[in-house]
């Protein structure tokens, strides 16, 4: 019984690692051309100032902060949403990922918040980098739609 434990806990433990290392190896990954910031200013995103205040001020009011990226993910979901299904070349299950991350990372904020953990930052940033990520997407399909 203990051992079934054991392995369990092993299992979920990789599980978890593998599901934030392949995350971050996403984020981390760069395009030929980076759309993130024209589809920002398009449709008046602000993932990018709120990176700039994080790294500016670990202090600046979080809260605010977070409540701008939640908007902003919305705004971009309902950009992705009109993308005809298999239109991008982003592979399915690296989208899911991220999704999830992201609604990982918002749990974890709130929890770091309340409990007055200093990487609350750290996940704002995670977000707005996720943001990025899904806008940088997004500006790649009307480029190319719009050179076809």
């Amino acid at each position: 019984m203990s051992f079934s434990l054991i392995l369990i806990g092993l299992s979920l433990a990789l599980f978890a690692y593998w599901f934030r290392y392949s995350c971050l190896l996403i984020l981390r990954t760069q395009t030929a051309e980076d759309y993130a910031g024209e589809v920002s200013r398009a449709n008046g995103l602000s993932f990018d100032l709120v990176k700039g205040q994080i790294e500016a001020d670990k202090n600046a009011n979080l809260d605010e902060l977070y409540r701008s990226l939640e908007r902003d993910y919305r705004i971009v979901s309902q950009l992705l949403d009109q993308v005809p299904a298999g239109a991008l070349d982003e592979n399915g299950l690296q989208s899911k990922l991220l999704h999830a991350n992201f609604k990982v990372t918002q749990v974890w904020f709130r929890v770091s918040r309340k409990l007055g953990i200093p990487a609350s930052a750290t996940a704002l940033e995670e977000m707005a980098e996720t943001i990025a990520h899904f806008a940088n997407n997004f500006g790649e399909y009307s480029a190319a739609r719009s050179a076809a």
